[in-house]
């Protein structure tokens, strides 16, 4: 049964079509496959199938930008900050005009419109009828285009500023487009300043036409695809005695056409490409393409001004289009061409074995050219470096290919040891140029070579030597700044072609459009998340705007150093609309945008989908399995794209394909979102929860059987890594509060519980007398590298640390408290530094705790000498949902590292108990009063809240989950979770429409009635939701919580913006931000949510947000001993300071 199943896929990974035959067969297979899987699931989870959904598969490949993209008609180069802002709300208040207007699609238009449209940009009426460029065969799209890849939507993780420059750049590509489209449809080039009909540069293929067809569809202005299917010829070429460029026609239409069908599947994008791959064959030989070839006469020579050498970027820059062409047909005939002068490169070695390459090729000879030539990673070398990193991940890293790697990182030691220089009276580290012989260097830079920091940026992301990867990421750094200053150094603020150094003195004052810069600085920003350098690249596409933009499109600067006498070339290279729009676009885009783990860019920026993305498992190896002899890499290429399975594969490759189709249904089980009471056979609710170790690494001794957690290297702290100057000096500015806090309580009282921030008071004994604030702050000390201070926190711990003197004055801890601030702060600084000394106390500490357990909670009051414990006489005796469901992280984590399983096992009793009673009126939510005699949650004078007594419930069940590995024996905690931000959405989640912002209610229950106000502590949950939306495989669950996230973060940062003093009041009532109590008390929550809302998103404002709250701290609460809560913070000049500093200011607000 399983053979049409294997054949089909061998078909699949050939990018060939099966037979009529295989596929009915195929058909058949899968239909009993899927009713069997299917019958299964449904079986084991007594669910409806109607509870199962689907999603379109055009959402993974057609971008889109919400609301659409509509054209910005204000002039860049005056779009201040109230213009973006203004214009971005435009286009998102904006409705879409049909699928294939002037915007992008929408998700549901996306998902049943044509991808690619004709040049007349014609619209279906009725979006789910297919046009005739939609209908084709099954064999019309590739399979491999659809296998693994992943296309997300543009706008996720992208706020306002960014969607405008967005905006403003497709605007630019739609001029550009516009006036190529009007003036020169089908010609090679448009003159950006006459018009006129440049009809054959590269020889009259439509090179601008087809360069660009990538970035018009990734920007969603597909056009263009029935010319190519119609009009595009290449039967011409040669009969005029003309040579094209086999480099240039290669990386600018073969690699155009290619990357078309990736994106669209569109099969003729490929028959083209088969065509004119075939075309350029016969430029082969002697193990190169030679660089000038006449197709008519099949005559072949290389450019005369070189002396007929081969040029290294020529001949190593064609590798990664034509494995794909041969990935894509099932034809190794063109990769093994491609590859040939691999075996060139390996056979001769590079310069002096510097990893450096010559120039020049010698044709004849077969070798490098070792007198009159140059050695340089700019212009005629440049591409083929490049090339050797991208090959290799295209290829998927597999082993085959790992010289390349190694050729990889021998060129740039070699680049870092002969051509890195550094002009000191610049501060610029540039990449000299080397004659050889004599290995003389020329101290000047082409903006060509600005492509490296980007190549070293990318080369990052998969090296596996940590020391190797922060040196290149250093040298990208720098090497990028000096590129951007290119631009930033002129008055037009456009780089000149070539400059010399020191001085950054002008070579060649012409800037061509060249994409270079801004490759780069896409590279960097998605590897660093760092905006300074999306700032960067808008600074040069506003000079761009400013300067080069023409009638008909944009043209070449002249003279770039002289704004005043400034002059605009008829020239526009297809490569600006295939390149240098394109990144700047993506530049400003998500990471996750045509991500760089699923795509490969050529050197045309045209984007080719990698092996690793098209197959879901590793290139099997089949020398001596096969039983074949594989002699040479093209019979062994050959071997890999084989259509047919030898007979001895057969039955090992069902076996794989059954485990795979096991371990998929198995995988859809364990992530479904299905209550754990959709199976009648389970009793949870009837038995005790027994603790099982999280899947961790463990060791098991001699002396001792107990599981433990694998020795692991101590946390090591690298806090400016990938952080740019501001944040940089952000950071510091926070390590000297940090300092500041530190240095009042370490002088006035060291191993108190607090200092008084005022006064300088020492309070000894406010949660125990147990050096609270000390414990708390240790792990924040350690992430902030104050390293002294550390080892003197650290040896008080070891000497001074006692918990004998605990309750013998006849007073009760707060077990909640102590388990947070004290046992969590041992149990951190173990984790992070794996000092045995803090497990030890930790393990100590608990241990006296472990009697505050019974009635399967641990009591809210303990006094650990005479055992006796209760709950607060306040709350009538009642516990807290916090307080009793605040502890089984710390718990399951001392298990974890002890062995012991007592902590977790009655930390975990409450979620029995929580499983047994359910939700109030099953709304995902719990009465914040809990009853211990009766083991049941208050119905009556109660209320339900995710602010103070409810709010870390709701947290740990999320965090105790994703704790836990996302095991599935508590998947109960993520359904808790996701019930309770269901009910949170419907019963706690209000507009106040008079304030435009969102908050949470509390509930009084058994009445039901929302009472309109919010506190501080409530300001956890943006972050929450952020959290829980990483790793959601439900994507509209995961937009809906981002959304609310995103709403509630508003209102938390309008607490302080709205208020004088820029701090928080505790306590707020809508509508009108109402102040029910003005004090800020340094608490964390907010700036906590800011911190997940941009490490999930990547937003910078939120960086800015926690900043400015940041400075008004340290206006309005630096004391001369540390900070201190501010009362009247509505009130500038009523406002002080409380003599009151929490450990939580240093264990959290500062850390977060």
């Amino acid at each position: 049964m399983f053979h049409p199943l294997l054949q089909f896929l061998c078909l699949l990974g050939n990018g060939m079509a099966p037979t009529s035959k295989v596929r009915v067969q195929l058909f058949v297979c899968c239909l009993v496959l899927f009713v069997l899987a299917q019958g299964y699931i449904l079986r084991r989870l007594s669910v409806e199938p109607k509870a199962l959904t689907t999603s379109s598969s055009h959402d993974d490949v057609i971008p889109h930008l919400r609301g659409g993209l509509a054209a910005v008609t204000s002039p860049v180069s005056e779009l201040n900050d109230e213009a973006i802002e203004n214009q971005a709300r435009d286009a998102t208040a904006r409705p879409s005009e049909g699928p294939w207007h002037v915007g992008v699609p929408s998700i549901s238009q996306a998902a049943t419109s044509s991808p690619l449209l004709n040049e007349h940009d014609q619209v279906e009426t009725t979006p789910t009828t297919p046009t005739s460029s939609q209908t084709s065969s099954p064999t019309s799209r590739n399979p491999t285009a659809a296998v693994g890849a992943f296309v997300p939507h543009p706008d996720v993780g992208v706020d306002d500023v960014q969607r405008s420059r967005m905006l403003a750049i497709r605007s630019a590509m739609q001029h550009a487009w516009s006036g190529y489209e009007t003036h020169a449809f089908g010609a090679d080039e448009v003159g950006p300043v006459s018009g006129d009909r440049k009809q054959d540069v590269w020889g009259g293929l439509g090179v601008t036409l087809v360069d660009a067809l990538d970035t018009l569809y990734i920007m969603g202005m597909a056009r263009a695809r029935d010319w190519v299917e119609m009009e595009l010829d290449f039967t011409h070429l040669g009969k005029d005695g003309d040579n094209i460029s086999v480099f240039e026609i290669t990386i600018r239409e073969l690699g155009g056409l290619l990357s078309a069908y990736d994106l669209s599947g569109d099969d003729a994008f490929r028959a083209r490409a088969v065509e004119l791959g075939d075309l350029l064959l016969p430029a082969f030989a002697n193990g190169i393409f030679y660089t000038q070839f006449n197709v008519f006469k099949q005559t072949k020579t290389m450019n005369g001004w070189t002396g007929y050498r081969g040029l290294l970027a020529d001949l190593g820059t064609l590798q990664l289009e034509l494995r794909r062409l041969s990935d894509v047909t099932g034809n190794p005939i063109y990769a093994e061409r491609g590859d040939a002068f691999y075996d060139i490169v390996q056979r001769e070695g590079s310069y002096e074995h510097t990893g450096l390459f010559p120039v020049h090729f010698e044709v004849e000879s077969g070798t490098f050219s070792m007198t009159n030539s140059l050695i340089t990673i700019g212009a005629l070398g440049d591409s083929f470096y490049e090339y050797l990193l991208k090959v290799w991940l295209y290829s998927g890293q597999r082993q085959s290919d790992a010289f390349l790697r190694d050729l990889y990182n021998d060129a740039v030691q070699g680049i870092e040891t002969s051509l890195l220089r550094y002009s000191k009276p610049d501060d610029a580290y540039y990449l000299q140029e080397v004659t050889i012989p004599g290995f003389s260097g020329q101290p000047k830079q082409d903006h060509l070579l600005c492509f490296v920091p980007g190549m070293l940026a990318l080369g990052t992301l998969t090296d596996t030597d940590p020391a190797r990867v922060v040196k290149h990421l250093d040298m990208a750094k720098k090497l990028m700044k000096t590129c951007y200053n290119l631009y930033s150094r002129q008055p037009t603020g456009l780089a000149p072609d070539i400059v010399m150094f020191p001085g950054f003195a002008v070579a060649d004052s012409r800037y061509r459009l060249r994409p270079e810069t801004v490759e780069s600085l896409m590279y960097l920003y998605r590897v660093t998340k760092d905006p300074m350098y999306q700032d960067w690249g808008w600074q040069i596409f506003k000079a761009i705007e400013k300067h080069a933009k023409t009638s008909f499109g944009y043209g070449a600067v002249l003279n770039v150093d002289s704004a005043a006498a400034s002059h605009v070339e008829d020239k526009m290279e297809s490569f600006f609309l295939a390149e240098t729009l394109k990144y700047h676009y993506l530049l400003q885009s998500a990471p996750s945008f045509v991500p760089l783990d699923k795509f490969v860019f050529n050197t045309e920026a045209h984007p080719f989908r990698t092996l690793a993305s098209c197959y879901p498992v590793d290139w099997v190896d089949l020398t001596g399995i096969t039983g074949l002899t594989v002699n040479s890499k093209a019979q062994r290429r050959a071997v890999e794209l084989s259509m047919q399975f030898p007979n001895r594969l057969k039955i090992p490759l069902v076996l794989v394909l059954v485990a795979l189709f096991v371990g998929l249904q198995i995988y859809i089980v364990s992530r479904l979102d299905i209550s754990p009471t959709a199976d009648p056979s389970f009793d949870a609710f009837s038995r005790p929860r027994r603790w099982k170790p999280s899947p961790s690494p463990i060791v098991v001794t001699e002396k001792s059987a107990a599981a433990n957690f694998a020795p692991r290297q101590k946390f090591i702290p690298l806090p400016h890594e990938g952080v740019d100057e501001t944040q940089i000096a952000r950071q510091d500015a926070i390590r000297r509060a940090m300092q500041h806090a530190w240095s009042g309580y370490e002088t006035r009282a060291f191993g108190a519980d607090e200092v008084a921030p005022v006064s300088g008071e020492r309070r000894q004994n406010v949660w125990g007398g147990i050096g609270v604030t000390l414990v708390d702050s240790l792990d924040t000390l350690y992430i902030m590298g104050m390293h002294d201070e550390f080892q003197r926190a650290r040896d008080w711990v070891a000497n001074e640390l006692e918990f004998s003197h605990l309750g013998r004055d006849g007073d009760t801890i707060s077990v909640f408290e102590v388990i947070i601030r004290e046992l969590g702060g041992l149990l951190s600084a173990y984790d992070l530094s794996q000092d045995n000394l803090f497990k030890a106390k930790a393990v100590e500490l608990a241990d006296l705790l472990l009697p505050a357990y019974e009635d399967q909670v641990f009591y809210t009051k303990l006094n650990v000498f005479t055992k006796r414990k209760s709950m607060n006489h306040w709350t009538h005796y009642r516990a807290f949902l916090a307080d009793v469901g605040t502890l089984q992280l710390e718990m399951r984590y001392l298990s974890d590292i002890t062995g012991n399983s007592e902590y977790a096992e009655k930390g975990d009793a409450f979620y029995d108990v929580i499983q047994r009673e359910g939700s109030y009126e099953h709304t995902g939510l719990f009465p914040v009063h809990f009853e211990p005699d009766s083991g049941t949650f208050s119905r009556s004078d109660t209320f339900v809240t995710i602010g103070a007594l409810g709010d870390s419930f709701y947290e740990y069940l999320l965090k105790v989950w994703l704790y836990s590995g996302k095991r599935a024996d508590d998947l109960f905690l993520r359904q808790l979770y996701d019930d309770a931000v269901a009910g949170m959405e419907k019963h706690l989640y209000v507009h106040s429409v008079p304030d435009d912002a969102y908050f949470l209610q509390e509930l009084r229950i058994p009445q039901m009635e929302g009472t309109p106000q919010q506190d501080h502590l409530l300001c956890f949950v943006p972050g929450m939701l952020a959290l829980g939306s990483v790793g959601e495989t439900n994507a509209t669950k995961a937009a809906v919580h981002l959304d609310m996230a995103t709403k509630l973060m508003h209102t938390c940062v309008s607490y302080y913006t709205r208020q004088p003093t820029g701090l928080a009041p505790d306590l707020m009532h809508f509508p009108g931000f109402d102040v029910l109590s003005s004090i800020y008390k340094l608490r964390p929550e907010t700036v906590e949510s800011l911190m997940y809302m941009y490490r999930v998103t990547h937003d910078p404002i939120y960086r800015e947000w926690g900043w400015a709250m940041f400075e008004a701290i340290e206006q309005h609460a630096k004391t001369t001993f540390g900070y201190g809560a501010v009362r009247n913070v509505h009130n500038l000049t009523d406002a002080f300071v409380e003599d009151k500093m929490e450990s939580f200011f240093l264990a959290e607000t500062l850390k977060y």
